[in-house]
């Protein structure tokens, strides 16, 4: 690629964190990916797209895709709509042979998300998924150690992640709370994290057994309603799930805990000793090796505190003492993907992640609908 023209659809909160990661990469990794230009942008109101040119230094606007595909300055597509919009954008983008990048999930159900592999293939280019987590420098060395096999066999794991917000019965619908719009409700939100998590870190995952919750089962309609709406999607999931490596362990996700701001946290135990991290302390990774010597008085046995702090190797710009940010795993999420296609390498997180997310996501739901185990399907 000679350069890298950004065409994003949508502009909202994640679309302007995808703003800020373009914008530092050029600092963050010199020389390392052509020129990066935030070439359009496209909204459905000219307003908001007017102020997307000011905010971000867009160069371009439009309220129509059709338009913003047939930019010769667009060569990558930014996909940051709510779910239900992603089929149709990331579709149209693949039939112009444009790449694309979307935040999660890939598409509203797994329906979608297969038919958008099969678009991909048969246009030959790459969709890479924003699943920042795992560029995590604490979740970077975490799968360092687990590959290196410093764990051993893996028996158990827990994965919760934990959001508060929803609990006021008087918050209006959203397209979050609209299953039509969002596919889906916690288990969709924040359950495709630790799915991935799971997955990257771990493998892949072979049954599962969920049982969920709607807490609030109707809420005002919009802002100010006397009118209320019935909400049909999941306020919170509990999942049993059993890896094809054999371990089993749990996750859980919730917008119902009061108090929590952004806890995700994931521990896993092996022959050889164990992990643990927290997205609120991020900027350590604890392990523990039961190989190192114990004495009568304890020995050398105990959690020991990594400071993963910002480490990226190859990156400048930011000294890697300094703590890492949220933003920051966008950016160096988007960096990979930039970087693959740069070199003409796949990028990972890929389509294919996104889409078996979805196929775990639809055995989830499928559990709680019939209370039964639930088998991966072959793929």
């Amino acid at each position: 690629m000679d350069h890298i023209g950004i065409g994003m659809v949508g502009y909202g909160m994640i679309g302007r964190v995808h703003c800020l990661g373009y914008r530092e990469l050029s600092i963050l990794y010199p020389r390392q990916l052509p020129d990066i230009h935030l070439a359009a942008v496209c909204t459905r109101h000219a307003e908001t797209a007017q102020s997307a040119v000011q905010e971000a230094g867009f160069q371009a606007w439009y309220t129509n895709i059709d338009k913003l595909l047939e930019d010769e300055a667009v060569n990558i597509i930014d996909c940051t709509v709510p779910n239900d919009a992603h089929h149709a954008v990331i579709k149209k983008a693949l039939q112009a042979g444009k790449h694309v990048y979307c935040d999660k999930p890939l598409a509203l159900d797994a329906t979608q998300a297969g038919d958008l592999v099969q678009a991909a293939e048969k246009a030959g280019v790459q969709v890479g998924m924003t699943f920042n987590y795992r560029f995590l420098p604490a979740i970077m060395r975490a799968h360092e150690i687990i590959q290196a096999g410093e764990l051993g066999e893996i028996y158990t794991f827990r994965a919760d992640y934990l959001h508060s917000g929803y609990q006021n019965p008087s918050r209006p619908m959203s397209w979050r709370l609209r299953k039509e719009q969002a596919g889906g409700g916690a288990l969709v939100d924040l359950g495709s994290h630790v799915i991935d998590l799971v997955r990257h870190l771990l493998g892949e995952v072979e049954a599962l057994h969920c049982t969920m919750r709607t807490f609030i089962k109707e809420r005002p309609a919009y802002p100010g309603a006397a009118q209320m709406e019935d909400v049909l999607v999941d306020d919170a999931a509990w999942l049993k799930a059993r890896l094809r490596n054999g371990a089993e362990g749990s996750l859980h996700v919730t917008r119902f805990a009061t108090g929590a701001q952004d806890d995700l946290s994931i521990e896993i135990y092996g022959r050889l000793g164990g992990l643990r991290f927290n997205l609120m302390n991020l900027n350590w990774l604890y392990w523990y090796d039961a190989r190192r010597p114990e004495g009568p008085t304890g020995g050398e046995r105990g959690w020991t505190r990594i400071e993963t702090v910002q480490r990226y190797p190859g990156a400048s710009g930011l000294p890697p003492r300094a703590p890492v940010g949220w933003s920051r795993t966008h950016a160096e999420n988007q960096y990979a993907f930039l970087r693959a296609l740069h070199l003409g390498r796949p990028c990972s997180p890929n389509i294919m992640d996104g889409y078996i997310n979805h196929l775990v996501i639809e055995a989830a739901y499928k559990s709680a609908k019939t209370g039964d185990w639930v088998s991966m399907p072959e793929r």
